[in-house]
This record gives structure tokens, sequence and C-alpha cells, in this order.
């Protein structure tokens, strides 16, 4: 929470080890963190149970994840693993489909 309140912070990654992913999960949302993207893949399923319940009493957090790459906006924004290099933004996009193609041309 102190972080939070010294930084203004309102997005996470989490990318820590399985057995301890939902406890960092729970603890970004107990600091106030509306946007908590976890990285990290193999949560135990009876873990990630326990965050979703913890979850549905702070409705104005929102969780991505766990298992992605995590979220970017090009030009704005990344996080999580993926490389923003090869990501563009694009003003008429249908479904995705042009940010998609720019990010395969770009490899």
């Amino acid at each position: 929470m102190k972080a939070v309140k010294a930084t203004g912070a309102n997005a996470t990654m989490i990318f820590v080890p399985p057995p301890f992913a939902a406890d960092s999960i729970m603890e970004a949302a107990e600091a106030g963190i509306g946007v908590v993207c976890a990285i990290t893949e193999g949560i135990p399923v009876l873990d990630m149970v326990k965050v979703k319940a913890y979850l549905k009493e702070k409705p104005t957090v929102k969780l991505i994840g766990p298992n992605c790459p995590g979220v970017i906006t090009p030009g704005e924004c990344k996080i999580g693993i993926m490389p923003g290099y090869i990501h563009t933004s694009a003003s008429k996009s249908k479904s995705g489909k042009r940010s998609a193609s720019s990010a395969a041309a770009a490899r």
C-alpha cells in the first residue's frame, strides 16, 4: 500500500513462481491496484479459485491472466513479456487483424 500511495501506481504485473502467485494477486488487489496482469503459468487451480472469490469483493480490480503474455497499447503502455517494438498502432483495425499482421511482419 505504501508504494501505491507514494507512486500512484494503478497497474501491476505478477511474474512470480506459481506457489506464490495467488497471494501476490490478492496483495496487489488489497493495495488498491486496479489492473493486475498475471504472467505466471501453472498456478494451482484451487489457488485461483481463492483468488476469484477474493476478487468478487473487489469489483474495481481487473485481473488479466494468469498465463498470458500481458497487454499492450502501442506507443502508450506495455505490461508484460511481449516485445514492444513489434507492435504498432493501427488507426482502422478490424478485429485486431492489422496489429496482428504488423507484429507478424516485424518478426
